[in-house]
This record gives structure tokens, C-alpha cells and sequence, in this order.
């Protein structure tokens, strides 16, 4: 695999710094609209600011501005000021999703739901405070997917533009809603199989962490069909490559980089192609130990070492990665062929290696 780009860590932060302040500026004015209500609405909106601003690469705004780079560099400041819809998204999912995985801690801080179940044990007390933090984390996910929609509908672009882009916004939460039926149902089932994994990786990470991003953007600037299916060629397997490269740095990474607990997908009984090729090809007695270990609350530090350690002897690591360098590589080829503005591809060819290498 490529060596990572010595500027892709700049032109992130490059980026990153601007849709922070857009995304400032945007919660200040929510904050305001909210305390004409009541401060219970303006507290909640506070907290949806503080969770989005805590941390996060801001990758799938950058995805749409170059999305719309790839076509034209006119207009880049309502390009920069539309694309915090993707991380308003972003935000409204994780909201979601950390009820749903039981997660205490994202980006290394208490999970919304969470600080709004001890706010209610200082506040109300403690009957059915848990209840009270995940129905309010469950209201400012909502607020926040609304929030999104709210920025693309009243983006500066052309109306036939925007009205595709609000499209397609809607076609990745409703392709994340049934990829995470499929997730939600797979943690139940006894078995799974590899293209289960993947289609499941494709409806919640691909479509809406690169694929829709780079659409989002294309479209602000009039992509036709052809463009979309080019962006689509580079989206897909570089979306499966993290989502893969994420659950390697699930179970192998730091938990310092990774601002969540390190085996936490052992825990909720997540299913993934590690888990999967290591069922394949281990001992009954090592079989037996991933079944107890999968889906247990209570499973300790010892045990995901002995996950861990399962999963690299079966060559299961060594097969995920190979995956990710294969599928990363795949996407870099799409776009190196287009006939997009070359800026703007070779950006895309540098985040694809650091997607295909990173530790957090």
C-alpha cells in the first residue's frame, strides 16, 4: 500500500478549521432560536453543540466539498457552509447510535444520553433517569438530522441542485436505517456470512461516510449521472475499507486514539469479518470461547486478549487487512482515470491512503 501523503493531515486540518466555525456560528444561532422557547429546549441544543464540537475528523463534510471540487472551484465558501450538513447527520447517527450499542463513552466523553441520565439524577432524581437521558438523546438526534436538512434546503446553490442534493441526503438516512435493521437483527442471528457483513457495511458506513458525501457535493455543482457513478466506483470500496479498518482498530487499537473502550464490539456481539473468518478456521475449544466472549456485557480484559489473540492466529487480521489495502487500492484506481479537476482527485487519492492506514 501507498505511503500516506506528508500533506493529507494539512489539508484536513485546513478544512477542518473552517467547518468548525461554520458549525459554531450554526449551533450559536440554534441556541438562540431555542432559548425563545424555553431553557430546557436551549440546554439540549447547548449539548448537541458540545457533542458535535467535541472531536471527529469532519471527514464526510471534506468528502462533499471535494465532491463538488471535482467539477468546479467557484463558490467554495457556500460549498464549506453546505457541507456541515454531513456532520450534522454524522452527529444525529451517533446520538442514535450510541443508545443502541449502550455506549458510555464517545470521543473519549460521556455519550449523550448518558450526560442527560445524570443531569436527571442531579435534577429529578434517580427513577427511570436512564429512561429520561436516552428519550432526550433520542429528541436531539432528531433535532440534529433536521438541522441538516435544514442547511442544504437553504444552501445558495441552484434550486434543481439543491433539490437532488436534499434527494440524496434523505437516501443515505434511509440506506443507514436498513443497514442498521440488518446490524441490529445480525447480533441476534446464529449465523452470518461475509456478504451479510458487507452489505450491512455498505448501507451504514459506505453510503453515508463517502459515497453520499462525495454525491451531496458533485450535485451542489450539477454532476450528471456519469460523475456520480465515477464517485460511486471510488465511494463504495474505499467506505468498505473503513468500515473494515474501523473494526480492526476496534479490537487492536488504542483506546486513547480511538476515544471508546477497545473490545467494545466484543461486548455488544457486533459481527464482523474478523469475528467471522476467525470462527471459520479456529478450534472447537477456541469456537467455543469466541461464542462466550461475543455479546458478553460482563467479558473481561483477559478474554478479548484471548479474542484477540484467536483472531490473529487464525490469520483473520491478516485477511481484513489485506481486504482494506485491496479495496482502497481499487478506489484510488476509479478516480485516477476520471476526468476530474486534478486537484481535487489527487486529495481524494491521498485520503484513501489515510483511511487505508489510520489509527483512529
Amino acid at each position: 500500500m501507498r505511503t500516506i501523503s506528508a500533506d493529507v493531515n494539512s489539508l484536513l486540518a485546513h478544512y477542518q478549521t473552517q467547518i468548525n466555525e461554520r458549525l459554531e456560528e450554526f449551533f450559536d444561532k440554534k441556541v438562540e432560536e431555542a432559548s425563545r422557547i424555553s431553557n430546557y429546549p436551549r440546554e439540549v441544543v447547548i449539548g448537541t453543540k458540545e457533542y458535535t464540537l467535541r472531536g471527529g475528523k469532519r471527514l464526510r463534510p471534506i468528502f462533499c466539498i471535494l465532491g463538488y471540487k471535482c467539477l468546479t472551484d467557484h463558490n467554495l465558501e457556500a460549498i464549506i457552509a453546505a457541507s456541515i450538513s454531513l456532520e450534522l447527520m454524522q452527529s444525529s447517527l451517533l446520538v442514535h447510535d450510541d443508545i443502541m450499542d449502550e455506549d458510555e463513552l464517545r470521543r473519549g466523553k460521556k455519550t449523550f444520553h448518558i450526560v442527560y441520565e445524570n443531569l436527571c439524577e442531579r435534577r429529578f432524581g434517580k427513577n427511570k433517569a436512564r429512561r429520561f437521558g436516552e428519550n432526550i438523546a433520542i429528541v436531539a438526534g432528531d433535532l440534529l438530522e433536521a438541522y441538516g436538512e435544514e442547511v442544504l434546503a437553504k444552501s445558495s446553490f441552484k434550486s434543481d441542485y439543491v433539490k437532488r442534493a436534499l434527494a440524496t441526503y434523505a437516501e443515505i438516512v434511509k440506506k443507514v436505517g436498513y443497514g442498521q435493521i440488518l446490524d441490529i437483527t445480525a447480533e441476534r442471528k446464529g449465523s452470518f456470512s461475509e456478504d451479510d457483513i458487507l452489505t450491512i457495511h455498505k448501507l451504514k458506513t459506505a453510503s453515508y461516510t463517502i459515497e453520499g458525501p462525495l454525491h451531496i457535493g458533485a450535485l451542489l455543482a450539477g454532476a450528471d449521472e456519469a460523475d456520480l457513478q465515477i464517485l460511486s466506483a471510488y465511494g463504495v470500496p474505499l467506505g468498505l475499507a473503513f468500515q473494515i479498518q474501523d473494526d480492526i482498530l476496534g479490537l487492536f487499537g488504542s483506546e486513547e486514539k480511538m476515544g471508546k473502550p477497545v473490545g467494545s464490539d466484543v461486548r455488544e456481539g457486533k459481527k464482523t469479518l474478523l469475528i467471522l473468518h476467525a470462527l471459520e478456521r479456529c478450534t472447537e475449544d477456541e469456537k467455543e470461547l469466541l461464542t462466550k466472549a461475543l455479546g458478553n456485557e460482563r467479558v473481561t480484559v483477559e478474554e478479548i486478549d484471548t479474542v484477540r489473540a484467536i483472531v490473529q492466529r487464525t490469520g483473520s487480521l491478516d485477511y481484513s487487512k489485506k481486504l482494506v489495502a485491496e479495496m482502497t487500492d481499487k478506489a484510488v484506481q476509479a478516480i485516477k482515470i476520471s476526468d476530474f479537476r486534478t486537484e481535487a482527485k489527487d486529495s481524494l487519492i491521498n485520503i484513501a491512503d489515510f483511511i487505508g492506514n489510520r489509527e483512529y
